[in-house]
């Protein structure tokens, strides 16, 4: 999942998700957290060793922000 807080937003993600009556993450699923490189470098450092997509095995190069360009027809 890639956010520009993930850093922030993933703490306790999956506790609300817990807590939820409607949400569930089904089992053998991984929630990855990255941050696209964009944003990354306007956070901590540790943020970038943790969050960038260069270090998540199996990550490419993406437009982090398509859904952006998605949500634009709408406005």
């Amino acid at each position: 999942m890639f956010y520009d807080i993930n850093c922030q937003y993933n703490k306790f993600l999956k506790d609300q998700i817990t807590s939820s009556m409607y949400l569930s993450i089904p089992i053998g699923i991984d929630i990855i957290p990255g941050i696209g490189l964009w944003y990354v470098h306007g956070h901590q450092d540790s943020c970038y060793v943790w969050y960038a997509l260069n270090f998540i095995h199996g990550t490419s190069r993406i437009d982090g922000e398509i859904m952006e360009t998605l949500w634009a027809s709408l406005n």
